[in-house]
């Protein structure tokens, strides 16, 4: 009969054995291929921009003011109602002046009348001053009787025309198409010619932008500005979504010293009326346009020792690494300027479990997440 412990030790001997003879029988485990998002790259025309702040300006502002004085008989609109060019807002009380537009029409008779009987006078006098009937200062006197009186007529003519204009400044029309403010003076009230302010209309369509930008920046604006007409996007930071295009219309003819800021002007339609004078709104001044540019999300590339570099997902499913040139951001998008086509794809999640030829197990994002959906700004 054994011993207890040499049956122990023996039952412990094939265990092992057993246990070893399974571990050298199993294949060693593959790792899992790491789990990466990724998208196509794309091609886009990109548009090369600047971007700053700016204000709203009325391209017309006019205050106005009666030419004659009178009693303001009526006003013809409402505060903040839209006016277009001649559209009546006020009346003077116009009858004095249709008083004093017939008074110079009798005037204008009277002097024609005289007129018409010096000419008479001066056509005897010629004629006995030719019989030698009468001396040649007599003659002289009908002569200046009858330049006497066609200066009356002159006068009363001018007067005549004067009225005539007066009576037509009772009635106020708008010179420009705008938007009325708040009334200055009520119906009612005495009004000064060319004294009183009655209201304040200003131009919203078109309007003005005015905006700054860096001195540095003088050489490319220029350049572009001489080539072609550049664009210029607003946009409201209280309303999102809203975008508003113009054009480029002035460059002032000097840099500012203080600042070290040049002055620019653009032009909007504004159709919509959403532009206010004296709005605050971001601009993007588009100086030129990169046909076809090569985009990938900023989240695919990387930094590394050699520079920026990004992985991407051959046929196979093996990602690579593949160094890249960077350009200009746009949003959540950056520029390739070399090492990429487009429609190769590119790992944007996960590339820090990834290595140089290592198998991946690629998730396309979504339709809406993917670089197509993304809108460039300042692109048509």
């Amino acid at each position: 009969m054994q011993p207890v412990a040499n049956r122990n030790g023996i039952r412990v001997l094939m265990i092992f054995l057993a246990f070893l003879a399974v571990s050298c029988g199993r294949r060693p485990e593959t790792p899992a291929a790491p789990r990466v998002e990724a998208v196509p790259a794309i091609s886009r025309d990109v548009p090369f921009y600047l971007d700053t702040f700016g204000n709203c300006v009325t391209v017309a502002s006019v205050t106005i003011q009666p030419q004659v004085t009178g009693i303001l008989a009526q006003t013809l609109f409402k505060e903040g109602d839209f006016v277009t060019p001649g559209e009546k807002l006020y009346e003077v009380d116009p009858e004095p002046y249709q008083a004093a537009l017939l008074q110079t029409r009798g005037d204008l008779e009277t002097a024609r009348a005289n007129l018409w009987n010096a000419q008479q006078s001066l056509q005897r006098q010629t004629q006995l001053y030719a019989k030698q009937t009468i001396d040649v200062q007599t003659l002289q006197n009908a002569q200046a009787a009858e330049r006497a009186a066609e200066g009356k007529v002159q006068s009363a003519e001018a007067a005549l025309k004067q009225a005539t204009i007066n009576l037509g400044y009772c009635s106020i029309t708008s010179p420009i198409s705008g938007k009325t403010g708040v009334y200055l003076v009520n119906t009612g009230n005495l009004v000064t010619a060319n004294t009183t302010k009655l209201i304040n209309i200003q131009t919203i369509q078109p309007i003005y932008i005015d905006f700054t930008v860096p001195e540095v920046e003088l050489g490319k604006i220029r350049e572009d500005f001489d080539r072609n007409t550049l664009e210029v996007i607003a946009t409201i930071p209280e309303r999102r979504g809203y975008e508003a295009r113009g054009k480029l219309q002035f460059l002032d003819n000097k840099v500012s010293a203080q600042a070290g800021t040049l002055w620019l002007r653009a032009q909007f339609e504004n159709k919509d009326n959403v532009l206010w004078p004296g709005l605050y709104v971001n601009v993007r001044l588009i100086l030129h346009t990169l046909a076809s540019a090569v985009l990938v999300p900023q989240s695919a590339v990387l930094v590394g020792q050699n520079g920026p570099f990004l992985f991407v997902i051959d046929s196979t499913g093996h990602a690579h690494i593949r160094p890249v040139k960077t350009g200009e951001l746009h949003d959540d998008l950056i520029v390739i300027v070399g090492g990429l086509k487009a429609g190769e794809l590119v790992v944007t999640s996960g590339q820090l479990m990834l290595s140089d030829g290592a198998l991946a197990k690629v998730r396309m994002r979504s339709p809406a997440e993917t670089v197509e959906n993304q809108t460039i700004k300042g692109a048509q």
